[in-house]
């Protein structure tokens, strides 16, 4: 079964710098060398202006297949 890519950028209230995409119901972050994937409520502070961010993930049904396994 293949679903459909979709992204959407994660960017600073304040400056817009670009803090992470969602990607397939999970925030994907990368700073620096690290690289972080996450489902949930994330909060971030921005790099470049110390702006705190929220980001809420939906569920999707990927979640419910690894719930159960």
């Amino acid at each position: 079964m293949t679903h459909p890519m979709t992204e959407k950028e994660w960017r600073c209230r304040k400056c817009g710098t670009l803090l992470g995409v969602h990607r397939r119901g999970r925030v994907h972050i990368k700073h620096k060398r690290a690289q972080f994937v996450v489902r949930g409520h994330v909060e971030a502070v921005c790099p470049r202006c110390a702006e705190l961010n929220e980001a809420t993930t939906a569920r999707t049904t990927d979640d419910t297949c690894l719930s159960a396994a």
